[in-house]
């Protein structure tokens, strides 16, 4: 008998182990919130203008999102599919994330209503109105839209916010890129002090 209440008390304090047993996850922690993003997502965005516009997703621009964060942006007159664009930011996993949950949001996060795969090396400016290629790289797959917006109307919504939100990101928000635009002021500061040197009589 003496064997038995001994037995019993073991056996519930392993039940009071059991109840109190650590969490999985630990109080007050929270799962990472950049967990969802694909490990391949990328963007690729070519706005071609047949008349430059003051707003950024109205004017000729390419942009290129890698998946490391690495974002390429050049809005110049002559830019199309077939050109680079140059380095502009690292974007921070905050913000990958914040790219990727907005473009699920705005319905394009898959490849459901997007347009048939197109070779957008073959786009040409339009002679009016805009061109908008986007192609969009996520897990595994790989989706496109293409619009053609006549003079006079808008881009769909969806897109507009997309193009919107990488213009901000690019620091390329509406007429900001108006100065590299504008040719460059030249101040004479007098004669070059190193002509001497040079034999150019100091001029």
């Amino acid at each position: 008998m003496r064997l038995v209440f001994l037995i019993v008390p073991v056996f519930l304090l392993l039940l009071g182990g059991c109840a109190a047993s650590v969490p999985a996850v630990p109080a007050g922690s929270a799962m990472d919130p950049y967990s969802g993003v694909p490990d391949d997502f990328s963007l690729d965005v070519t706005i071609l203008a047949a008349e430059d516009e003051s707003q950024a997703h109205r004017r000729t621009a390419r942009y290129i999102l890698f998946p490391d964060g690495t974002l390429l942006h050049d809005a110049r007159p002559g830019r199309g599919p077939n050109t680079m664009p140059g380095f502009t930011r690292r974007l921070s996993s905050a913000q990958m994330a914040d790219v990727w949950t907005d473009l699920r949001k705005l319905g394009l996060g898959t490849s459901d209503g997007s347009d048939s795969i197109n070779n957008f090396r073959r786009a040409i400016r339009p002679k009016t109105g805009h061109a908008y290629l986007v192609a969009v790289t996520a897990d595994g797959d790989f989706w496109n839209y293409t619009r053609v917006v006549p003079v006079g109307e808008e881009l769909d919504p969806a897109l507009t916010a997309l193009l919107r939100e990488l213009a901000v990101l690019a620091w390329a928000e509406d007429d900001q890129l108006q100065e590299a635009r504008t040719a460059p002021i030249r101040y004479d500061f007098g004669p070059d002090p190193y002509a001497t040197y040079r034999g150019t009589g100091g001029r």
